[in-house]
């Protein structure tokens, strides 16, 4: 996608262009040279090649987060580097490729802005989307996820941040989690009185950690390394860990990510039991979010909507994600990946062949809940084309017997 969007033109016009923050094209699209080393080179590295053995260990969760392509280090890159970062964005969130993309609409968690009517009771959608549970029988998801991500408007991201600087944002952000407001919402599904637990980083990265087990198990946890080797600095910033932390709900099913990649990154996973509601996670989530941008000044533009350090973020931020196994559609690779792909949705594969996770590429040019809905349909289509397969391939078994049946039959009254 990079060799796509960044032709030698773009490439000359850009090259030698530096933010005011000091970060020229390098800083943007490490990932992808360093991805691109790691392919190439066959694990064998000298001392001046940019990757090195320990990073490329981790380049699995960066490729996540970051779809392997660039990372975005200050707000003012994505005009400095607009002509690489533009076709790129739209790449990734599959809007059109041409003309002027449309305003970022204002966020919009519980109904149609344009549909609505004054008679209309919220209460009744919020409701209605939290009852919504994509897979009942809980045959086909195994967990679900919604990420979401926001930084504050009078800081630079935390890349870039100054130790005092990072010791404000914590302060002020963490604040605010263990208010009232957000306690309350936090405390959903546990028996605790407190709403959750905030955790330094330093905490979290202890060898053995309890609660990096916990954060990992539910699906919380983001890409995070004990040191500062390698990539870690260009990644995370020169303080890398101090300043950072993570509050955790009671029942361990939401966590807010304090100053990791962006100012506030929240992720909060589907109950054990019902791993398809994802209606009742993303209403938990569109409350703290609201709350927060009460409380807040985040950054925003007027086309990209929120901004983050990661590009297939912006606009409202939301990532939607299900672990969902597939086993008629996942005989057809090529076949499967092209059916999420005209969905909306980007397949990666797991540790077992026919589970994958399916996420959404679009949140830019879209409300919250157009969101949620397109993720919704198109997950409910896949599932619906492998019941289809699985039904047609228990009704090409049956016939293959009744036809084997059929033909010892006949060989008997042959021989009789």
């Amino acid at each position: 996608m990079l060799r796509r969007c960044m032709k030698r033109p773009v490439f000359e016009k850009i090259k030698h262009r530096v933010t005011r923050m000091d970060h020229n094209l390098f800083d943007v699209i490490w990932p992808s040279l360093q991805k691109y080393q790691t392919l190439n080179n066959n694990n064998s590295y000298s001392s001046n090649q940019i990757i090195s053995a320990s990073s490329s260990r981790s380049m699995l969760d960066i490729d996540n987060d970051f779809d392997g392509i660039v990372v975005v280090p200050d707000y003012e890159s994505y005009y400095v580097f607009s002509e690489l970062l533009d076709p790129l964005i739209r790449n990734l969130h599959c809007v059109t490729a041409t003309g002027e993309l449309p305003d970022q609409p204002p966020p919009s968690f519980f109904f149609d802005p344009e549909e609505l009517d004054e008679n209309d009771n919220i209460s009744d959608n919020i409701t209605a989307i939290a009852g919504f549970d994509i897979d009942p029988t809980g045959k086909y998801i195994s967990a679900g996820t919604i990420d979401a991500c926001r930084n504050l408007e009078a800081f630079p991201l935390p890349l870039t941040l100054t130790i005092n600087q990072l010791e404000e944002t914590e302060k002020q952000i963490t604040g605010v989690l263990i208010g009232a407001e957000v306690s309350l919402i936090m405390a959903e599904g546990s028996s605790e009185d407190e709403g959750g637990v905030y955790y330094t980083l330093n905490e979290v990265l202890e060898r053995p950690s309890d609660i990096r087990m916990r954060l990992a198990a539910a699906g919380l946890l983001v890409p995070i390394n004990e040191t500062e080797m390698s990539d870690e600095k260009r990644l995370h910033g020169r303080h890398w860990p101090y300043g950072r932390g993570v509050y955790v709900a009671s029942a361990g099913d939401v966590a807010v990510w304090v100053n990791v990649q962006d100012h506030l990154r929240i992720i909060a996973c589907t109950s054990e039991n019902k791993p398809g509601q994802i209606g009742k996670t993303y209403v938990r989530i569109a409350k703290i979010l609201t709350i927060l941008d009460k409380k807040f000044r985040f950054k925003r533009d007027k086309k990209l909507g929120f901004l983050s350090a990661r590009p297939s973020a912006v606009g409202n931020t939301l990532r939607f994600s299900v672990i969902i196994k597939l086993q008629g559609l996942s005989k057809k690779m090529d076949n499967l990946k092209e059916l999420c792909i005209v969905r909306g949705l980007k397949p990666m594969e797991t540790m077992r062949s026919d589970t994958f996770k399916l996420s959404n590429q679009q949140c830019l040019s879209i409300t919250e809940l157009q969101t949620l809905q397109d993720f919704i349909n198109a997950v409910v289509s896949i599932i619906g084309l492998e019941k289809e397969m699985i039904l047609s391939n228990s009704m090409n078994i049956a016939s293959l017997i009744v036809n084997m049946f059929k033909k010892k039959s006949s060989a008997r009254k042959f021989r009789g």
